[in-house]
């Protein structure tokens, strides 16, 4: 039997509300959560509009791969010489939907800025989430193969921070390579990952 091949395309702008709701529902109870929201509760409170907000500067800025039934997401930027998106009102919109979390929020802002890598024009993946129900079914392998396919047809590398050293062994199987860590103020660690375009043609 041939293995399930799912349809990956675009998210339009009318379709970020489940964008949204997915990227909530896939990193609620992530490595991440406990350290920018103690109580899950609340956590899913601040999670809706907070990947809303990611989501329509993805959209303005970026672009969105989803598979076609939207149960996976990737959010994806071009960058130049250096890390730069500008979403409007960011900083007001931010405080309203993080409330008194709003330093932790904040601080992994800067901290991933600070160590994002400068001087190389790459693709930054900021996002990749599949709904709970629908994990474990290679829907994130999907998206990345088909985000990879297009980088390695223009000879453009590829950035993302991984959360945890477990969903580093899935980025490593996707070409990815480990450059420094760092930790977040008084949290856990981020592990950054590069990965070189590959010749046309080469199976991941």
């Amino acid at each position: 039997m041939a293995p399930f091949a799912p349809t990956i395309r675009r998210a339009t702008p009318a379709e970020s509300d489940t964008v949204a709701a997915v990227l909530a529902e896939a990193f609620l109870h992530g490595d991440l959560g406990p350290w920018l929201v103690p109580n899950v509760d609340t956590r899913e409170k601040v999670y809706w509009p907070y990947f809303r907000l990611l989501t329509e500067g993805a959209q303005a800025a970026g672009w969105i791969d989803v598979t076609d039934d939207l149960a996976a997401v990737a959010l994806w930027y071009p960058v130049g010489d250096r890390f730069d998106v500008e979403i409007p009102n960011y900083d007001t919109r931010l405080a309203q939907a993080c409330g008194q979390h709003l330093h932790r929020f904040v601080a992994l802002d800067q901290a991933m800025h600070e160590h994002h890598p400068t001087g190389t024009p790459h693709h930054y993946l900021a996002h990749l989430g599949v709904h709970p129900d629908r994990q474990r079914q290679g829907l994130g392998s999907a998206l990345l193969e088909h985000h990879h396919t297009q980088l390695d047809a223009i000879g453009m590398p590829a950035y993302l921070e991984a959360t945890s050293s477990r969903h580093g062994v899935l980025y490593r199987r996707h070409g990815y390579l480990p450059r420094p860590g760092y930790r977040l103020p008084k949290g856990p660690e981020l592990y950054p990952m590069w990965r070189r375009p590959r010749p046309t043609g080469e199976a991941e």
